[in-house]
């Protein structure tokens, strides 16, 4: 199998320019496969526009985010 290397579909960074890339592969109702991928500051950045839209949200994002070194 080729080592294939994904960029980020948001912001076009290549894995060696940014901490993590996440890829993801679903099917949709057709059958068709369709792919993502996205880097670590996309998703900071996400994080916040999702924050200033919905504050309330923050602190259950807060909550969840310190269950993940437990």
């Amino acid at each position: 199998m080729a080592n294939l290397e994904f960029v980020c579909s948001f912001c076009g960074k290549e894995p060696r320019e940014v901490v993590s890339v996440v890829n993801a592969v679903s099917v949709n109702v057709k059958g068709q496969q369709t792919a993502g991928t996205i880097c670590n500051e996309c998703v900071e950045l996400c994080v916040q526009v999702i924050g200033l839209q919905k504050p309330e949200w923050l602190e259950r994002h807060r909550q969840f985010v310190a269950t993940l070194g437990k």
